[in-house]
């Protein structure tokens, strides 16, 4: 816990030290952006979708802080191969909220493209079928289990103006967590400066 906090101190005073450096005149800006796309885990599971929402606070030229909900659904091969009911699927159901430091590269036409990390807290309910049998006997029922872990996010994202306030982009996100299971999602959203 001690080396998270130093290591979100650091980057703090990073990006603090880079912003007070810039001597062109920067006007801070807001922006909401939200989308639909594919969501899938790792290992063998089904693809499902994603939706999200970020809401993003540009610092500098370079660096914005963002704060973002996503949810993912997929499916992934149930617990018992040999279960008598089809499908036999675990339906995973992810909900992600990042905390993310932006970096924006630096391009000189009209698409922004970002790179992004962070710091993600997750939830996950998964929905499965239980199988017990026996020398006379077999039951199966259903489950539902939920969890909760901490995860990194690495987001690459772009930006296109369409008009005045509005942009619409493409965006990849890879959640890692080695632990409980990484998963990824693409989509496009849609912003909107404030």
């Amino acid at each position: 816990m001690k080396l998270k906090i130093g290591l979100l101190t650091l980057t703090l005073i990073f990006v603090g030290a880079v912003s007070g450096q810039e001597t062109k005149p920067f006007s801070k800006e807001c922006s909401i952006t939200s989308g639909y796309g594919y969501a899938n885990g790792v290992t063998s599971s089904k693809s499902g979708s994603s939706l999200f929402i970020q809401m993003s606070y540009q610092l500098s030229q370079q660096f914005s802080l963002a704060t973002e909900f996503e949810n993912l659904i997929y499916k992934a091969p149930g617990y018992y191969p040999d279960l008598p009911i089809s499908p036999n699927v675990q339906n995973l159901f992810d909900d992600y909220f990042s905390l993310l430091i932006k970096y924006h590269l630096p391009f000189n036409a009209k698409l922004h493209a970002s790179l992004a990390t962070g710091w993600t807290f997750y939830t996950r309910q998964n929905e499965y079928y239980d199988f017990y049998r026996d020398a006379t006997s077999q039951s199966i029922s259903y489950r539902i289990t939920s969890f909760s872990d901490f995860g990194i996010p690495f987001l690459v994202e772009t930006n296109y103006p369409l008009w005045k306030n509005l942009g619409a982009g493409i965006r990849v996100k890879y959640n890692l967590n080695p632990k409980q299971g990484s998963t990824y999602s693409a989509g496009i959203g849609f912003s909107l400066k404030l």
